[in-house]
């Protein structure tokens, strides 16, 4: 019986950058085609996923077939197939135009083409928007080996909420009835806290079949979206024997040997190297949140980014973060006390700056907020209120990033944390404005954690004590406080889980955010729940906000603004599972 050698290509692909990613493919080909039998690249390799409207381009469809042809001819004369994964048009006169596929190249030639079976339209997922299902399972025989190609979603479903599954078919089922003898998954799963275990709790049942899985998987950023990478493969009894690192691109080679019979299973050529236990905790949003903006920056175009310190938390974090992933001298910190900030707005940026080495600039909003206050007051006849005047500050703010944003073409990067944003506690035009948030989907006590975390890891006060252990405050009043108006933050952060996201909340995380959320009166909570309807237009004109939790919170999250319905913060309490 044969014996293949598969190589798992996990990649940083680019969206659009079909030369680029052409490039990639062909580099690996040209250093693994003598190593491997096949090389496997991830979902939509070419592409990068996930396109979206690029898909609607006919030009963008056609640009495909130069790259493509340059990766079949790199076959040419070495060992190794390529299994690549591509936009291919649907060739009836029904459905969508195009299918998610993967075709194989040994040789210079195609040798076979199969389409993505199951498209996921939920969450951060809208393949069915431009995508026919294909028809067919993917078996075909490669070197005397029965191999079953798969495309992500189609080895997803599995028993899901209540004991429902999202399709009425199941292409895994399909592939074990037709006796393949090893299951090959091409993926572009997207990352988020939890993942890793979802993942492998959902593909132990291809143990019930005697089933090895190899499943490659897409690493980097694409807009709000990450990819965690973390390739594997899976033995015949479910057990990892293979797996490439998380938020890092990598080849793994591995073995399919006979068993016997007819069977087949998979050995790593490295079991020296066991698999990485999953990255949670503060960890994981460090690690996601890195690569983030990393591939955010560098496939937008830019060079370095630009913060505005309040010597506050959230833009401590997003600073150190900045400065972690970019280096300190491609980030530059900008100070702008008014006559409301305290001493510490702007000694407390300066420790934090000398620490990260990041330099820190002065600019003082007093002039112009005493000139708004005064404009406004001659123009309109009264002077402006208190809800007025903070949001003045806070424009004026934002104003000045931009403007340095504009002149020197830095990033500006907006500190707003998710449970802020959800309540409406941030300015729009103020100090939302940017162009991506790293921490809009930490909760703020989950700011507090990486915050720690980061020190942790450095070993010492990147992030200063004095930073962490204030009392949150805007400072665009005198004497302000946060929880002047809103509850105290661990009790905010579990009465939001119940309203956003109630229906992903495992039992424990719901009963220690019922007891939070309980702390509360019922005036209170039913507040809460108003404000989050109601800031829902300004998230919708929020920067995009790097993913971290299970419902992202910017593009995952779609609700209407014209809407009346606000649900009760009784019922909310009562049927939150």
């Amino acid at each position: 019986m044969s014996q293949l050698t598969l190589c798992l290509a996990q990649l940083n692909f680019t969206v659009g950058d079909l030369a680029g990613n052409a490039d990639k493919m062909i580099e690996v080909i040209r250093r693994a085609g003598n190593r491997a039998d096949l090389i496997v690249f991830s979902e939509l390799g070419l592409t990068g996923y996930y396109p979206m409207d690029l898909l609607d381009l006919p030009y963008f469809i056609d640009a495909q077939q130069e790259p493509l042809a340059r990766i079949a001819a790199a076959t040419r004369g070495v060992k190794a197939a390529a299994a690549v994964g591509f936009v291919d048009r649907n060739p009836g006169r029904t459905g969508k135009a195009l299918h998610n596929s993967v075709v194989v190249f040994e040789d210079g030639r195609e040798i076979f083409k199969y389409h993505k079976q199951l498209l996921p339209t939920y969450s951060v997922f809208d393949e069915d928007r431009h995508f026919e299902p294909g028809t067919h399972p993917g078996i075909f025989t490669f070197r005397g080996v029965n191999l079953g190609l798969a495309i992500c979603e189609d080895i997803w479903n599995d028993l899901g909420v209540e004991g429902r599954v999202e399709y009425a078919d199941d292409p895994v089922q399909s592939l074990a009835s037709a006796g393949v003898q090893v299951v090959v998954s091409v993926n572009a799963s997207p990352s988020h806290a939890g993942k890793v275990p979802e993942r492998t709790a959902a593909f132990r049942r291809f143990a019930d079949w005697q089933l090895p899985l190899v499943y490659v998987n897409q690493v980097g950023g694409n807009n709000e979206i990450q990819y965690d990478g973390n390739s594997f493969a899976n033995n015949r009894k479910g057990e990892i024997v293979q797996q490439l690192p998380a938020f890092g691109e990598g080849l793994g080679f591995l073995d399919v040997v006979p068993t016997g019979g007819r069977g087949f299973d998979i050995c790593g050529q490295d079991p020296a190297i066991p698999p990485s236990a999953p990255i949670c905790g503060p960890g994981f949003y460090h690690a996601q949140i890195s690569q983030g903006l990393r591939d955010y920056v560098r496939k937008c175009g830019f060079g370095k980014v630009v913060v505005g310190s309040s010597g506050g938390i959230d833009s401590a974090v997003t600073l150190a973060l900045a400065a972690e992933a970019l280096e300190p001298e491609n980030v530059v910190a900008i100070t702008m006390p008014s006559r409301h900030s305290s001493q510490g707005s702007v000694t407390d940026s300066e420790a934090l700056c000398r620490a990260l080495g990041v330099p820190l600039l002065y600019r003082s909003i007093e002039p112009d907020y005493a000139l708004a206050c005064s404009e406004f007051e001659r123009a309109f006849g009264t002077p402006p209120s208190r809800l007025t005047r903070e949001n003045m500050q806070a424009r004026i703010r934002g104003r000045v990033l931009m403007e340095y944003s504009n002149h020197f073409g830095h990033l500006l990067l907006t500190t707003g944390n998710k449970s802020e944003m959800s309540v409406g506690y941030a300015t729009l035009y103020g100090d939302m404005s940017g162009g991506l948030n790293l921490i809009g989907d930490l909760w703020k006590m989950e700011v507090y954690a990486l915050a720690e975390h980061i020190n942790a890891i450095a070993g010492r006060e990147l992030i200063p004590r004095g930073i962490i252990e204030k009392a949150p405050s805007a400072e665009l009043a005198d004497g302000q406080r946060d929880e002047d108006s809103l509850p105290p933050y661990p009790v905010l952060d579990a009465l939001l889980k119940l309203i956003l996201e109630p229906d992903l909340l495992t039992a424990d995380e719901r009963a220690e955010a019922l007891a939070l959320a309980g702390r509360a009166g019922p005036d209170i909570r039913q507040k809460v729940v108003g404000m989050v309807k109601n800031a829902e237009f300004k998230r919708w004109q929020a920067p995009p906000i790097i993913r971290v939790h299970r419902r992202a919170f910017g593009f995952g999250r779609r609700m209407p603004l014209a809407q009346r319905f606000v649900p009760s913060a009784t019922d909310i309490m009562r049927n939150s599972g």
